[in-house]
């Protein structure tokens, strides 16, 4: 489903656009990628996304990047992820949280190494408030 933001659909990509700059139809697109023409008009009203491979085909057919044919999501740099980089290594160094523990795998009644829970929460908190 698409992205909504009151109401409003926020368009991922824009194949619709760029297939009639290049002066194709959506049957070709359907044709040459042999998926079912419903497909490719999902893609362009943004109700589905096309997977990668598709989006490479698109490229090659209409001889255009992939990145030519996504919206850019408008995202900011804002510094979480270094922020968040700086977090993980205090949490690591100065409260001793391991980044895994050991867990019980029940079907194979044997012990494994999984991703620390409780480190993930506290990541996902420091970055929740970061945000604010």
């Amino acid at each position: 489903m698409p992205r909504r933001k009151n109401s409003v659909v926020i368009q991922k990509n824009k194949i619709k656009e760029v297939t009639k700059t290049v002066g194709a139809s959506q049957r070709l697109v359907a044709l040459m990628l042999d998926v079912n023409y419903t497909t490719v008009s999902s893609w362009n009203s943004n109700t589905t996304q096309p997977s990668e491979e598709n989006l490479n085909q698109i490229g090659e057919l209409l001889q255009r990047d992939n990145r030519d044919l996504l919206e850019p999501q408008g995202r900011v740099n804002t510094g979480l992820a270094k922020a968040l980089e700086q977090e993980l290594k205090r949490l690591y160094k100065e409260e001793g949280m391991p980044y895994e523990v050991e867990k019980l795998d029940e079907k194979k009644g044997v012990k494994v190494k999984v991703n620390n829970p409780e480190l993930i929460k506290k990541l996902r908190e420091f970055a929740k408030s970061y945000k604010k």
